[in-house]
């Protein structure tokens, strides 16, 4: 069991959606919350709302985990604030576009790669170092089952959460026996903001079962107490992926008609 009480928790991308249900349920816990977005207002609001419930003094860091000069002045403040390091990075900011490859703007898609991939990258070297030296920490990397069960239409996004997978099982190894663990979060179908702003069709959520972010931020936390390695929140999901898994000429067949049923 991993007591989060008075533990330093960094959140990126706490302003909306699963991060922003994290940061509520994390406080809940009383943990010493950092929260990182690039949006100062909504963590502001944010920060409200902990501390009218739950009391505390969260930190909060405007930061854009793409940018390396963004990542170093918020490392920097992170520093003066709590010299010892993070205990918990918990890897959530994203971004996403639901587009045909062929028809998707190239920017658009070099800072999928940049926030979702590099910015990942960039904030767990950031916080490491102290976590090794004290032989102790906890790192969560939320990915996304597109990374398991690709889709049309969101290929780089699918991609990126592809190789956050690899990254997280690759850090496991190498990171377990100097006593810091590795979280995996692969969640489903999630209506947030962040699935808006990409331009997810809201019928898919009308047609598809869902989690809300409330849920997943809830199964995060308990994964993160009782030490696991791996959390699908999402139980179609879980049955979708070991389908893949073990047949995989079945599951194309399945998964080719269901994608025409629900577009």
């Amino acid at each position: 069991m991993y007591d989060l009480e008075n533990k330093v928790v960094l959140v990126t991308g706490a302003s909306s959606g699963i991060g922003w249900c994290l940061a509520l349920e994390l406080a809940a816990c009383d943990a010493q919350l950092i929260l990182l977005a690039r949006r100062q207002q909504r963590l502001e609001d944010l920060h409200h709302e902990i501390v009218v419930k739950h009391g505390g003094d969260p930190v909060v860091v405007v930061a854009d985990v793409a940018d390396a000069n963004s990542v170093r002045e918020g490392e920097k403040k992170i520093a003066e604030k709590f010299p010892d390091g993070v205990d918990v990075l918990i890897n959530n900011a994203g971004r996403g576009l639901h587009s045909a490859f062929a028809e998707a703007d190239s920017q658009q898609l070099s800072a999928i790669v940049e926030t979702n991939l590099t910015g990942v990258i960039r904030c767990t070297q950031a916080v490491l170092p102290k976590m090794i030296a004290r032989g102790d920490g906890c790192l969560v990397f939320i990915s996304s089952v597109l990374g398991e069960l690709p889709a049309p239409n969101n290929a780089v996004y699918g991609a990126t959460k592809f190789a956050i997978s690899g990254l997280a099982e690759s850090l496991e190894y190498e990171l377990t026996p100097r006593g810091i663990s590795v979280l995996l979060v692969e969640p489903g179908l999630v209506p947030t903001e962040f699935a808006q702003i990409s331009g997810t069709p809201p019928g898919k959520y009308n047609r598809l079962p869902h989690t809300t972010p409330k849920q997943v931020a809830r199964r995060i936390v308990a994964a993160i107490v009782h030490g696991l390695r791996r959390l699908i929140p999402d139980r179609l999901a879980q049955i979708g992926i070991l389908w893949r898994r073990f047949s995989p000429r079945t599951w194309r067949v399945f998964y080719r008609n269901a994608l025409k049923r629900v577009g």
